[in-house]
């Protein structure tokens, strides 16, 4: 009887947390998504704060657009977790806008790849990646929840 008690506690615990949202393993996934996007995007920043050299040209502007964006669309996904799992136009909207910035990026990196110091590359290259993860994992989430 006691861990029945316990079971519900936790679960009214959790849903009153989240703001009533449903809480399951898609919506668990899409907010573990944005909370890495967060927190790459302040590793962006951190090297910037810590001095680390970038480059010449547009590699500091560019830093600083992978971090801001990184920092925003990871807040954007843990806000809007409950919108991606009802609604297939904002899921389509997060997908294509993670395919275009990472173009974005990969082109950022072919214009300019003697501006780049090797570890600004890496990190730019890194949100490329995380960029394209996000949006495969945020399409297979919602279609497996839809099945």
């Amino acid at each position: 009887m006691t861990s029945q008690v316990a079971t519900v506690r936790m679960a009214y615990a959790t849903k009153t947390s989240t703001g009533g949202a449903p809480v399951d393993v898609s919506s668990w996934t899409l907010r573990g998504v944005g909370a890495i996007r967060v927190l790459y995007g302040l590793v962006a920043f951190a090297a910037l704060i810590l001095g680390t050299d970038v480059g010449t040209g547009m590699a500091v502007p560019v830093f600083v657009g992978v971090g801001l964006v990184s920092v925003l669309l990871g807040l954007a996904t843990v806000a809007l977790t409950s919108r991606l799992l009802d609604r297939d136009d904002a899921v389509l909207a997060a997908v294509g806008v993670d395919a275009i910035l990472v173009v974005l990026g990969v082109a950022a990196l072919m214009v300019g790849w003697d501006q780049f110091t090797v570890a600004a590359a890496v990190v730019v290259l890194g949100a490329v990646v995380t960029g394209a993860l996000s949006a495969a994992v945020v399409a297979i989430v919602t279609a497996v929840r839809e099945a």
